[in-house]
């Protein structure tokens, strides 16, 4: 066969081949790109630190991560926790905590749970149960054991200092053997998450697909022109699109008007404007908010946007040259 009719042949071939539209929604859904990432970072076993502003819904993104390892092949065990409980607690009690958490990822009844009354103990103790662990992998031949935990931003900092050192230093035990890995999510941006190498990953909002197909699986179908309006409405945030799903769902229906959105968002529509309300008492942060209420990126300010990230009211931009940032939602312009 000469070049033409090779080339012919391939083009025929090419035209011939179906469109997956299913695609353009794959590449578009950040959530789901955030997901890929963090389970293929799992896989390989890297630790990851998952910086997780309000009002993501780290709990739920993180069961779906579990769920997702545990079935695919090869399969990983999980354990999903969360730090909440530990907001306010003492160090003593925060690292006794840990401890009966890392006791039950060897998958197996230990004779007695150490307890740790200082940080040499708890260095101690958590080595040990973090080495049965491992030798539970190995028994079982598993290729690896994941811990998710989220909510670190409620442990003592010295715990979640603690943490990570005892996990890095069974990370260098092991090196390659190593069966066990650890995934820190929490809504602080500091260097103490890292676990040796982590990645940091940001968990992004919803794509506005992603929110529109959320509220067709939980509310069902409804005219575009509303399903864009709720959508656009909530920016992707998880937490606001999983309320209005959750009342619109007891409703009947999701009405077009502001006042009637915040009302179906029960409690978080307190949430809401409690943080837009302490965000504006800094006239430097309120005139920072209005500069964004047309909801157009702007350059990033890291003096006025750093505060105004971690609570949650704006997010970076996907903007091509130096780093945007934009307000995460016109539910918040609509507060104002």
């Amino acid at each position: 066969m000469d070049r033409n009719a090779r080339r012919m042949e391939i083009f025929q071939h090419r035209s011939s081949t179906v469109f997956d539209r299913d695609h353009v929604y794959i590449e578009a859904a950040l959530r789901g790109r955030t997901a890929r990432k963090v389970r293929n970072q799992l896989r390989r076993l890297e630790p990851v630190a998952l910086l997780t502003p309000r009002w993501t819904s780290p709990q739920a993104f993180l069961e779906d991560i579990a769920l997702d390892l545990a079935v695919g092949e090869p399969s990983m065990g999980c354990r999903t926790i969360s730090f909440r409980p530990m907001m306010g607690r003492s160090t003593p009690e925060a690292w006794n905590f840990i401890l009966r958490v890392l006791s039950e990822l060897g998958g197996r009844e230990l004779a007695g749970i150490p307890m740790a009354l200082n940080r040499r103990g708890f260095h101690i103790a958590a080595a040990s149960l973090l080495d049965n662990a491992h030798e539970a992998a190995l028994a079982t031949n598993a290729p690896g054991t994941a811990l998710l935990a989220h909510g670190a931003h409620n442990l003592p900092v010295e715990v979640i200092s603690d943490l990570t050192e005892v996990w890095a230093a069974y990370a260098d035990r092991m090196r390659a053997d190593r069966r066990l890995v650890v995934l820190l999510a929490g809504a602080v941006a500091t260097p103490v998450l890292d676990v040796g190498n982590a990645a940091r990953i940001d968990l992004a909002d919803f794509a506005e697909a992603e929110a529109a197909a959320t509220f067709l699986r939980h509310v069902g179908g409804m005219p575009f022109p509303v399903l864009q309006r709720v959508s656009r409405f909530t920016g992707g945030v998880p937490a606001l699109v999983d309320a209005l799903c959750a009342g619109a769902a007891e409703l009947g229906h999701i009405p077009l008007q502001t006042g009637e959105l915040f009302r179906l968002m029960g409690p978080l529509a307190d949430d809401v404007r409690a943080a837009v309300s302490t965000a504006m008492h800094s006239p430097a942060h309120a005139e920072r908010i209005l500069e964004l209420a047309n909801g157009e990126a702007r350059v990033e300010n890291a003096e006025l946007d750093d505060q105004l990230l971690m609570a949650g009211l704006i997010r970076r931009s996907r903007v091509t040259g130096l780093p945007h940032v934009e307000l995460r939602a016109p539910a918040l312009a609509a507060v104002f």
